[in-house]
């Protein structure tokens, strides 16, 4: 059974410790990431803070250049696209300036939704080239890092096999591990968790760390 495959790998990483956790503990660890990592394959993809920047970015140029369109337009053309639309019979009364004066607004709320996202790119240390996780990876591994701190009573740590240059113990290693059995059609790069957990490591540090909310099912 996959469940017990992860206890027993738990066990295995464990053996070092002078007092490690029961196997209670290991179970209920394997079980949470279970529910944790099931609840996340049904949550739709979220974009990372960087692509959200970027897309703020791009709407708020495209607002910019309908609402200078439709002022090119004026009236009588949009006047068209009511009608068209079939919202109302009578649009050859309506006032359009106020549709034009909507567009404008809503490109002025874009380009300050995306120095905010920026702000928040950078905070997060997601504006760095080279691979970065989704959004939702991100989240993933918070989880699973506070799960295996709590239950074990174990903090994490980050450490790199100078052999392979990757993480093969601790709870980056069971991290992937968890992965490999309950998400296995969704194929993450090693290195990719690896920098993802070290990154979460990092600002669970932080002073005002605020992870994510636990889903309920």
């Amino acid at each position: 059974m996959p469940d017990s495959r992860l206890v027993q790998w738990l066990r295995d990483d464990l053996q070092h410790l002078e007092h490690g956790p029961s196997g209670e503990a290991l179970s209920e660890l394997v079980e949470d990431t279970k529910r944790i990592i099931t609840l996340y394959l049904k949550r739709p993809n979220k974009l990372r803070p960087s692509a959200v920047a970027r897309e703020l970015e791009s709407l708020a140029t495209h607002l910019e250049k309908a609402a200078k369109a439709a002022g090119k337009l004026g009236d009588p053309g949009l006047r068209l696209v009511v009608a068209m639309s079939e919202a109302n019979p009578d649009a050859g009364d309506l006032e359009m300036r106020r549709h034009i004066l909507y567009l404008q607004r809503m490109a002025s709320w874009s380009r300050k939704a995306a120095e905010v996202a920026a702000h928040q790119s950078r905070s997060a240390r997601d504006h760095k080239g080279g691979d970065t996780p989704d959004q939702n990876l991100r989240e993933l591994v918070v989880l699973l890092l506070i799960a295996y701190q709590e239950i074990l009573g174990i903090k994490p740590s980050h450490t790199i096999d100078p052999d392979t240059g990757l993480v093969e113990r601790g709870a980056s290693a069971f991290i992937k591990q968890a992965l490999a059995v309950y998400w296995p059609d969704h194929t993450f790069k090693h290195r990719l968790v690896d920098e993802t957990v070290r990154r979460s490591l990092i600002l669970r540090e932080l002073e005002y760390f605020d992870p994510p909310a636990l889903l309920s099912p």
